[in-house]
């Protein structure tokens, strides 16, 4: 599921009207995930998965140039086939705006299954401090390092050396700026 959002948020960053002066909306439902871009498609709806028209040319020319963007033009086919890769439904709307629905294929609690995955995977391999750091960024994936540190009990230079090595290791991941981005417990 985490490759399927990544595709779409990437394609959302690129479509999203920005002269509209709104935000980007992702709700998180127990069997879905939905997410609303405000703008309009700049082409005729019958050519939807057919035609790719730039919103923001310059972004898209930035983008380009990096490891965020694959190709141009492709998103609604690679979200697509991301979801049959994961057995997933995933339904396009459009009216003023721009909604995408994806049906998870999860039938147990969200929540317990990316813990128990977790734990899985690194529990062992943490140390305490990097423990409570993970914890404390599952309450709050927009904590800074300076809270981590009083809520850790360790210092801020400490605590920022845990991150990098947390992210090191694949698992924590940054989205966005240092400051107004978020963390991910991957």
């Amino acid at each position: 599921m985490r490759k399927v959002t990544q595709s779409i948020s990437k394609n959302i960053i690129i479509h999203f009207d920005y002269f509209l002066g709104d935000t980007i909306a992702i709700e998180k439902l127990k069997s879905s995930i939905v997410l609303n871009n405000k703008g309009e498609l700049l082409f005729p709806k019958n050519e939807f998965g057919k035609k790719s028209e730039a919103r923001n040319r310059l972004l898209v020319d930035l983008l380009a140039r990096t490891d965020f963007m694959e190709k141009a033009g492709t998103g609604i086919q690679r979200v697509t086939d991301a979801c049959i890769k994961n057995n997933n439904k995933v339904y396009f709307e459009f009216s003023d705006s721009f909604w995408v629905t994806i049906e998870t294929n999860i039938t147990e609690k969200v929540g317990e299954k990316v813990g128990e995955k977790v734990g899985e995977k690194v529990g062992e391999n943490l140390t305490e401090n990097q423990k409570k750091i993970v914890d404390a960024i599952r309450t709050d994936k927009y904590i800074s390092a300076k809270k981590l540190a009083s809520e850790v009990g360790i210092s801020q230079r400490k605590v920022e050396e845990n991150l990098a090595k947390l992210k090191h290791m694949g698992s924590l991941k940054r989205i966005g700026p240092a400051k107004g981005g978020h963390w991910v417990v991957v």
